[in-house]
């Protein structure tokens, strides 16, 4: 058993918890970006075992983590308490423990690799499912059944949407300023849809990933930290941005099915506004994560490189597509290969061929398989970044009418210049486009297919 996987202290309070011993602990891959996970053996007096996942936060010292936590806790007791026959299925909560931001359940039957089933009729029969269960989900009564850490279920959409964006812009002004982040929220602001909607209860992350297969039937949802009272045309905007990196179904599919499941008409405009609002709502922490040297470590740098630099590229295009503005090519000099290219190469392979196929610990292969995605990006900033170092600063220079320090402080600058609304939203975009063209270049081996993936179309 690797019982020191887990601190000391938290095993001590699970079992004063639960009333069990931890009999076996084998880790297992992270339930979401910030998180590790185990598999755990519950062992009671008696003789009982049960099986359980635990899911523990790698930023449990941040205390903005906290509400995060909190909704999560709030809403699986929920579900697998007064609310389990609502219609959408969770795993039983068995224990949480907030001082390292813990939750164990019920391991659940099945697995979450949608994308490798084959069968038509499968795939069909449990995308309907998955849609049900997210229309039961925003059929619950939020009135009549506050949850702990929500707020008051009677403040209007609009009201909500607002304010969030208007925090999410001072917390990047705080921490980490960022040109292309401040670009959209002012994009965001200036196009706040005008008809409000009832709030209700959001999953805040639905889509391929964080749901559980049994044959034909979903037999969970998973991943509840981004859970809110909102917009529910926003878990249909989520499902559409997950599939950046995992396909689904046709969205047109999906809109379909819902309207079918919960009998409210899908306003597709809207769904794609929030498809932008859902991106800038975890693009935010994910980004302070890589700029913030006071944020807490991610939990594998190398997948958040991959996801952040993604986003950051598809949040720009899509505001090109919402607003109508045609993209100019991009600013991206040649760059020959670095003087070390061979020895980012011999890592690589030692990586791929040796170290990861001999890795029995699911977690340290998640590592490992992050850890190349790093070199690889090691291995792009050898080879390009001084030209695209250069490139930048130069339009810098242009648009702040001086030239920055370095870049840290020319991104600063520009990004509360964007924010003041001192410089055209097309200037801007273009510098904007330019810069994460120039990021894509760089993490380009380890983007594969990710280099160019965008929201598939309605149909």
């Amino acid at each position: 058993m690797e019982r020191d996987l887990l601190s000391e202290g938290l095993v001590a309070r699970l079992e004063s918890r639960t009333g069990a011993a931890i009999a076996d602990i084998v880790p297992r891959g992270g339930g979401g970006a910030s998180r590790q996970g185990a598999e755990v053996t519950l062992r009671w007096p008696d003789g009982e075992t049960k099986r359980c996942y635990l899911a523990y936060d790698t930023r449990a010292k941040d205390p903005r983590r906290m509400p995060f936590f909190e909704r999560e806790v709030a809403v699986l007791a929920a579900l697998s308490g007064p609310l389990t026959d609502c219609g959408v299925r969770v795993p039983r909560l068995v224990a949480y423990d907030a001082e390292e931001l813990a939750l164990l359940t019920e391991l659940v039957p099945g697995h979450d690799a949608f994308q490798r089933i084959e069968d038509a009729d499968q795939r069909e029969a449990l995308v309907r499912d998955f849609v049900n269960q997210l229309a039961a989900l925003h059929a619950v009564d939020i009135g009549a059944h506050p949850l702990g850490g929500f707020g008051d279920p009677a403040i209007p959409v609009r009201e909500r949407m607002l304010a969030n964006i208007v925090k999410w812009r001072e917390d990047n002004l705080e921490r980490a300023p960022d040109p292309v982040l401040q670009l959209a929220y002012n994009w965001l602001e200036d196009n706040l849809p005008e008809n409000d909607v009832a709030p209700a209860l959001v999953h805040g992350d639905a889509g391929v990933g964080n749901f559980m297969i049994d044959g034909d039937e979903v037999t969970a949802l998973l991943d509840w930290e981004l859970t809110h009272y909102g917009d529910p045309m926003e878990d249909l905007a989520q499902i559409w941005v997950r599939m950046l990196f995992q396909p689904f179904a046709k969205p047109s599919e999906i809109f379909r099915l819902y309207e079918e499941a919960s009998g409210r008409p899908v306003d597709v405009e809207r769904v794609k506004y929030l498809r932008l609002y859902f991106q800038l709502s975890f693009t935010t922490n994910s980004q302070a994560l890589l700029s913030d040297p006071e944020a807490p470590e991610p939990a594998a740098l190398g997948t958040t490189l991959l996801f952040a630099t993604t986003h950051m590229r598809v949040i720009v295009e899509q505001m090109a597509e919402l607003s109508g503005t045609e993209l100019p090519d991009p600013n991206v000099p040649d760059a020959p290969p670095g003087e070390a290219e061979r020895t980012y190469d011999i890592v690589l392979k030692d990586l791929k061929d040796i170290i990861v196929p001999r890795i029995e610990d699911q977690q340290a292969s998640a590592k490992a398989k992050a850890l190349a995605r790093t070199v690889k990006w090691w291995k792009g900033r050898d080879r390009c970044g001084a030209a695209f170092r250069e490139a930048e600063l130069a339009e810098l220079e242009q648009a702040l009418g001086k030239r920055p320090a370095g870049l840290v402080e020319g991104r600063a600058a520009l990004a509360r210049k964007i924010a003041d609304r001192a410089i055209a939203f097309e200037e801007a975009l273009a510098l904007c486009h330019s810069r994460v063209m120039r990021d894509t270049e760089t993490m380009g081996d380890a983007l594969g297919r990710y280099r160019t993936t965008y929201f598939p179309p309605l149909d």
